[in-house]
């Protein structure tokens, strides 16, 4: 090493701080997929991941009349569209990472949740009414079908979740 006086040569008998990585905790933390609105987003992930999609989920995703979720296996959201942000309050910078059980609060019927869980698990399609909650805290249904997204290869590579919100029942609230 060239050193370029006594400050140096004191500087360098000195001993080096070492630099280590913080624990990775939460779901901030998480890559985060880029963010494509609308019908790109969808399609990249599809290209991505080559899906194999049926035309009645082409349709439905075309369609505009769902909100939508696209999850990996892991269930952490890597898509929402527009109408999933309208229907909660919360901008797809905000879900893109998080798995979809953030939407879910007190009130929210553990049995639901379980099903939910257990078809995804199996790996089937899930068809659930479930309590969710907006960004602000308002409660709302929504109806729920989750389908897994197979790639050309025919192994699950997503689950897509459709979701619309349906008549309210204020009876469940509290109980």
């Amino acid at each position: 090493m060239d050193f370029c006086g006594v400050y140096d040569k004191q500087l360098s008998k000195q001993p080096q701080p070492v630099f280590t990585t913080p624990l990775w905790g939460g779901w901030e933390f998480r890559p985060k997929p880029d963010l494509l609105a609308g019908t790109a987003g969808w399609m990249a992930l599809a290209k991505s991941h080559d899906w194999d999609l049926p035309a009645a989920i082409r349709h439905d995703l075309l369609s505009g009349d769902w909100a939508v979720v696209v999850t990996d296996l892991q269930q952490i959201i890597q898509y929402v569209n527009p109408q999933f942000e309208r229907m909660t309050g919360y901008g797809s910078h905000e879900t893109v990472g998080r798995r979809p059980d953030f939407l879910q609060g007190t009130s929210t019927d553990p049995v639901s949740k379980q099903r939910i869980r257990k078809g995804l698990e199996r790996k089937k399609i899930v068809i659930e009414r479930v309590l969710n909650y907006r960004k602000n805290q308002d409660a709302y249904w929504c109806h729920i079908v989750i389908r897994p997204i197979v790639n050309r290869q025919k192994q699950i590579v997503n689950f897509i979740a459709f979701e619309q919100e349906t008549e309210f029942d204020e009876s469940v609230i509290g109980h």
